[in-house]
Order: C-alpha cells, then sequence, then structure tokens
C-alpha cells in the first residue's frame, strides 16, 4: 500500500496545490475561533460577504477582465522601465510606481463611475478592517482597541507599552485622526498602519507619551454634511470631557478630505469660542470644494498621481447632497474661512499632487491671517503618499519623522515664536517664503515646477 505522501506525489501540480490551499486555509480558520470566538468568526465572515455583494454591483463580466489586464499591462511597463533605467520617478520604489499607475483609474472606469468605481471603493470599505491584521503585523507591540458604547461615535485606540519607565511616566498626548476617503469611502481602521507609524515617531522624539484616537466617521451620501463635522466636533468634546484630556495635548490629525475636516473642525472649535487643541497636522488636505474639473491640471501633469479630477468632483457631490451653492462656505471648504487665532498647522503633499493647490492656497491665506504653518512639498510624490513606507517610499518615512519634529518644536514653544509660511522641499531643496514672493514678482512662478498647478500668489 502507498503511503499519503507518495499518492499526494502522483496527482497532478495544480490538485497539489490547491490541496495546500484549502489545509492552509482551515488552519488559518481553526487558529482564528481559537484565537477570538465562534461569534467574531461569523462576523467577519458576514463583513466579507457583504463587502462582497457591494463589488458584485459593478458588471463583473467586463470590469474584471479590463482592470486584470491593466494591472499585468502596467506591472509590464513599469518593470520594462526599471531595466532600461527610466522609473517614473527616481524617488520611487518599484512597488510604489506599480501602486500609483495601477490604483489611476482608467478612463472606461471614470466614465462609469457610479457603475464601477462606487461599488468597488464601498466593497474596499468593508474589507478595510484587514488593515487591522497588517498594523498588527508590521508593528508587533501596538495596542488597537475598538470603542463603540460610551462615545459620540466608534472610535478605534491605538498606543505602545513600554516606552517609559514606569515611576516617570510623562503625561500623554493624544492624535485625534479623522480619516479620508473623500467623505464618503474607507472607516477609521483603514489607516491603521499609517497611525501606528506616526506614534511610534511621535513617541521617539517627544518626550510625551502619545496615543492616537481614530474616529469612524458617518460618511455621504447617506451621511452628507455636517454629519462628519458633528462626529468630528464630538469626538473632541469627548476627549476633553469624557477621557479626561486637556485641549492643548490633543493634536488634529487627517488625510485628503479627512485634512479638510482638521481644518474646518478647527474653525469649528474657534468659533464656539472652546480651548483650541495643540496643533494641527494634515497630508495632502482637501479644502476647496467648489472647483470643477476643468480648473484641475491636465493629464499630462498628473503623472505622479493616482487622483483623478473626477474623484474629487464626484466627493464634492456626494458630500454636499446637490447643496453645490454651499460648496464655498467655510465649514465645507476651510480655504474660503477666516482663518486667525488658528494654532500651529504643518501640511504635507506632493509637489504635483492633484491637491497641491489645495495646500498652497490654504497656507498662503492663513499667513496672511498671521497664522504660522509649514508646508511641506515633495517632489514626484502622490496623494497622501506618507501612507505608503509600506511600499518603500522613503519619503513617507520622512515626512513622519517631520511631523513629529513639528510636534516637538510645538511643545519647545519654537513653533509660536514667528510668523511665516515655510515651503520645505525634501531632500536639502527648500524654498523660503520670502524666496518664492521674489519669483513671483519677477513673473517666473509659472516656470517653476513646485507651483505647476498653482495660481498666481500676486
Amino acid at each position: 500500500m502507498l503511503s499519503t505522501h507518495a499518492t499526494d506525489r502522483r496527482r497532478p501540480l495544480p490538485i497539489r496545490a490547491l490541496q495546500f490551499c484549502i489545509r492552509s486555509s482551515l488552519r488559518v480558520l481553526v487558529s482564528i475561533i481559537l484565537a477570538h470566538s465562534s461569534w467574531a468568526v461569523l462576523q467577519h465572515a458576514f463583513i466579507i460577504v457583504r463587502g462582497l455583494l457591494c463589488f458584485t454591483k459593478t458588471p463583473l463580466w467586463w470590469v474584471l477582465p479590463v482592470q486584470g489586464w491593466h494591472l499585468a499591462t502596467t506591472f509590464v511597463r513599469v518593470v520594462w522601465r526599471r531595466l532600461l533605467g527610466q522609473p517614473r520617478s527616481s524617488r520611487w520604489s518599484i512597488w510604489t510606481e506599480f501602486f500609483v499607475e495601477g490604483a489611476r483609474p482608467l478612463p472606461v472606469f471614470v466614465r462609469n463611475w457610479e457603475t464601477c468605481i462606487t461599488p468597488a471603493l464601498e466593497s474596499m470599505t468593508f474589507l478595510d478592517y484587514i488593515m487591522e491584521f497588517v498594523a498588527r503585523f508590521a508593528h508587533p507591540r501596538v495596542h488597537i482597541e475598538s470603542v463603540t458604547q460610551g462615545c459620540p461615535c466608534p472610535m478605534t485606540w491605538v498606543w505602545f507599552d513600554g516606552q517609559h519607565a514606569a515611576s516617570d511616566t510623562p503625561p500623554e498626548v493624544v492624535i485625534l485622526y479623522l480619516h479620508g476617503g473623500g467623505y464618503w469611502a474607507f472607516t477609521g481602521k483603514s489607516h491603521l498602519e499609517y497611525v501606528t507609524r506616526m506614534i511610534k515617531a511621535y513617541n521617539k522624539t517627544t518626550s510625551m507619551r502619545t496615543k492616537a484616537c481614530i474616529v469612524d466617521l458617518r460618511r455621504a451620501p447617506d451621511h452628507p454634511w455636517p454629519a462628519p463635522l458633528e462626529d468630528a466636533l464630538a469626538s473632541y468634546d469627548f476627549l476633553q470631557h469624557g477621557a479626561g484630556y486637556d485641549a492643548s495635548k490633543i493634536i488634529l490629525a487627517g488625510d485628503s478630505a479627512g485634512g479638510g475636516l482638521c481644518l474646518c473642525t478647527l474653525m469649528a472649535i474657534r468659533d464656539a469660542k472652546k480651548p483650541l487643541p495643540l496643533c494641527v497636522s494634515v497630508i495632502s488636505p482637501f479644502t476647496d470644494l467648489a472647483r470643477s474639473e476643468g480648473q484641475f491640471p491636465d493629464e499630462a501633469g498628473l503623472k505622479t498621481d493616482f487622483l483623478c479630477p473626477e474623484a474629487v468632483t464626484f466627493s464634492a457631490k456626494y458630500y454636499l447632497a446637490g447643496q453645490n451653492e454651499d460648496a464655498k462656505h467655510p465649514l465645507i471648504s476651510p480655504k474660503y474661512g477666516q482663518l486667525h487665532a488658528l494654532p500651529p498647522i504643518i501640511i504635507q503633499t506632493g509637489e504635483s499632487e492633484l491637491l497641491a493647490r489645495d495646500s498652497i492656497e490654504f497656507a498662503h491665506r492663513l499667513v496672511i491671517y498671521g497664522g504660522t504653518v509649514q508646508l511641506e512639498m515633495y517632489p514626484d510624490m502622490p496623494h497622501v503618499f506618507p501612507m505608503f513606507e509600506m511600499l518603500g517610499l522613503e519619503d513617507a518615512a520622512t515626512a513622519v519623522q517631520q511631523q513629529a519634529d513639528f510636534v516637538k518644536g510645538v511643545l519647545c514653544g519654537g513653533q509660536n515664536s514667528a510668523r511665516r509660511l515655510k515651503i520645505m522641499v525634501h531632500n536639502n531643496r527648500t524654498r523660503s517664503f520670502d524666496n518664492m514672493q521674489a519669483q513671483v514678482s519677477k513673473g517666473s512662478c509659472h516656470s517653476t515646477r513646485i507651483h505647476a498647478s498653482s495660481p498666481n500668489m500676486r
């Protein structure tokens, strides 16, 4: 009689590979059941089913083949350019280049946005809780706790232990993080890995232990404006009156639409005469929802970004729920607000990304109002690039460290001593605001790459 291993060797390779996958899946399932509970497994299965059902709303008979062909040809192009020594950017890893080009939607998908892209992103929103596993795998010592009761909206707390001795534990700083996603996609869990890296950098750079509270905001179009703003304000109040944090120990942070929401929340806090937070840290903020597609850079100017103009206009459409006349409301588009009496702000963006203009114009207006802002523009970086360190993007790690250094400066009182806009470009290419103004006055602004997508600032 043949042994089991001998019988397995006689079977065709595809059958053996399938058997291996089935056995591995069963082992993982058993491990999950033993680590959690059967009820938790059923909940996860229900979430996965809901996500797949959302994806089936797309016309799968042509979407999957077209997207598969797009990803395959993109990978071949990226590898071929690397072999020729002509990458899209020398600052990118091969995985960053593949992600940026692969994530940029094809024109046929853009023309059928609500049929193809909206259901796909809704499906990803259901499945983005998987990013918790990524965060735990990349940072084994992290503590992640989700809270749904006793707080104004679902929250995820993130922190590390063992940063300081118990006998000399300094006060805590808390990051109130508002996630991006155009106000209609993703949840707080989709940003866990990035927020975890922020906490590690802050703990290492400052002398204060740092926690993060990621808010799971209500999403449009089911909950348009002002629902996300109300969630942000309620969460800010909860940190003070429910969690016991002083406002001077709270840092507002966010990316993309969440970054714009941070700035709106900041103005709402000021107008309500509530204590202001310590500082604000945003990446690629969405500060102007009143722009139309024709006001964005053309395709030739967006070769280093995966975000397309249609993504911005559809996000504004969902968020405003048809109330386009309110698009310039300062608590919707913070660029149009009165920016006086605000705490120090750091803004990080790619110098040629789609929303670079939003960052430049907001920072310039903030300086006019006498505010303190540090605008960092990184060459060739895509939208929300600090989140992509796991793709081998060196500038992502640099940006997070710059955030930590900025917070340290605010804690030491250095950022309040001067009112200025400081434009920084990584890799020792730094432009001061005075030099930029001199270039504008000479009429050479449009020949400078860093301002390719910005208006004339005179």
